[in-house]
């Protein structure tokens, strides 16, 4: 994977670039999900506020209905004058007192509160399990919504109404109540402007996670939305809960794909850039390749050599290095025997062998046809540079089978120590050329033979050649 995204830059770094610019993307798209989630969250906390404190202010009068318009021996006085007085909203449908639970008055008169008198509010369509047991305590409850005789629905809140008889102790007189026309009276909380902004709304009542839960108002689609906030509601012996839905997924939202689209564009921006980088890098490379490089031998050529040479001497006088001019033996025989095309294997086959040879810490130049410069670092080791000669030699006296040329392959050379011989580049050529034109000599002087070297020849300082003329 690294050495496909080294080679393919453009490819490696779009693949890293997306990956992570999508996640920045899918943060983005997240955190706007919650502030959405948070804004659901407040407007279904606002309008239960507003709707629990509505409604506990309208079942609240029948506290004052009844202190009011009932006195100490049970007498209804003024319910009329009363309850109109009290009646400020008109949501509220009707008030009623029922003496033993029976209802016996009713305000304001009109056909269908009419048809209340006569009803007992303990039992049958008004009656509840919760009215039941408040029916012994003197609480406010609430219910519903019920369906009336008259058919349209409402909330019953309720209060049981007790008076001390002779002997002090509490009994039971009846039951005030008060009838808010539903759902008119949930217009209080303002749930339904949420349908003009096309947010799906209700409020349930029951057990959701029993399957039991009973829509009371709103759409059946807030209990489906993608994803959705829940409110409790809890009035008196009441418990609702507001539940408010979102329709809007991420990848229905056109903010969603302008994120992706200007995360794909930026990253196509940055592995172009990179990719143009790394293309003039490789152009630089090959036109560094084409200045400092031989093209058959993949040598440094004179232009490279001499660079690096100087680069070395002007470092530092105590950094010591060796430099051997090395020189191939009957080159241009081989030449005009064989052909130019074997010259030329003949040059990179020496090339491979020095370079497996030589120490790691080398430089190998081609300063001409077949000659050669070769840079070692460091102090000079004698002993070391003899068995790399050697070696040299007993790979090069192979020959090359392929091309019918026999061996040995044979060279001279020459060495000069920076800056014991000399301290400048042309210095250090001048004396190693001259240590191997001498060796050359005196490889002639003594006659044709075999080529050899000794540990004195690599410790001249001098001089130092290996074959024959």
């Amino acid at each position: 994977m690294v050495r496909f995204m080294i080679t393919r830059p453009f490819l490696g770094i779009l693949l890293v670039t997306l990956t992570v610019n999508l996640l920045l993307t899918w943060v983005l798209i997240d955190r706007k999900q919650q502030v959405n989630r948070v804004k659901l969250e407040s407007i279904a906390r606002s309008q239960r506020d507003n709707l629990h404190n509505e409604l506990l202010r309208l079942v609240f009068k029948i506290e004052t209905l009844s202190a009011l318009v009932l006195d100490s021996q049970g007498r209804i006085e003024e319910f009329e004058r009363v309850a109109a007085a009290l009646r400020d909203d008109n949501t509220i449908q009707a008030f009623a007192l029922a003496p033993d639970g029976t209802v016996s008055a009713v305000f304001p008169i009109s056909p269908a509160n009419n048809m209340l008198i006569g009803q007992n509010m303990l039992a049958g369509a008004l009656g509840c399990n919760q009215v039941l047991t408040a029916r012994h305590a003197s609480r406010l409850t609430l219910s519903g919504p019920i369906v009336l005789p008259c058919g349209s629905s409402a909330l019953v809140g309720r209060l049981s109404l007790y008076l001390n008889d002779s002997q002090g102790h509490a009994q039971y007189w009846g039951t005030a109540a008060i009838f808010l026309r539903f759902p008119d009276v949930l217009a209080v909380s303002d749930l339904y402007m949420l349908e003009s902004m096309h947010i799906p709304f209700g409020i349930w009542r029951g057990d959701k996670a029993r399957d039991q839960a009973h829509l009371l108002a709103g759409s059946l689609e807030s209990a489906n939305g993608a994803f959705g906030v829940e409110m409790p509601l809890n009035i008196l012996n009441t418990r609702w809960y507001i539940r408010i839905a979102s329709d809007e997924v991420w990848y229905l939202s056109l903010e969603s794909w302008l994120y992706v689209g200007m995360s794909v564009l930026l990253s196509l921006f940055l592995s172009t850039l990179v990719q143009r980088n790394y293309d003039l890098s490789e152009i630089r490379k090959y036109l560094e390749a084409i200045a400092y490089r031989d093209p058959l031998t993949g040598t440094l050529n004179r232009r490279g050599l001499f660079e690096d040479l100087q680069k070395r001497v002007d470092a530092s006088k105590e950094d010591k290095f060796s430099l051997y001019y090395i020189d191939l033996n009957k080159f241009k025989a081989i030449n005009d025997t064989y052909g130019h095309e074997a010259g030329d294997r003949v040059l990179q086959l020496f090339t491979e062998v020095v370079r497996s040879h030589a120490p790691l810490a080398h430089v190998l130049g081609r300063i001409g046809g077949d000659e050669f410069v070769l840079l070692l670092r460091g102090a000079p080791d004698f002993q070391r540079d003899y068995a790399a000669i050697e070696a040299m030699l007993k790979d090069l006296a192979l020959g090359l089978p392929e091309l019918n040329i026999p061996g040995p392959i044979t060279f001279s050379m020459g060495r000069a120590v920076y800056p014991d011989d000399a301290q400048t580049a042309d210095g250090l050529l001048c004396h190693a050329d001259t240590a191997m034109y001498i060796e050359k000599e005196h490889a002639r002087a003594q006659g044709d033979h075999s080529p050899q070297t000794s540990p004195a020849c690599c410790s001249n300082t001098a001089s130092c050649s290996a074959g024959h003329t």
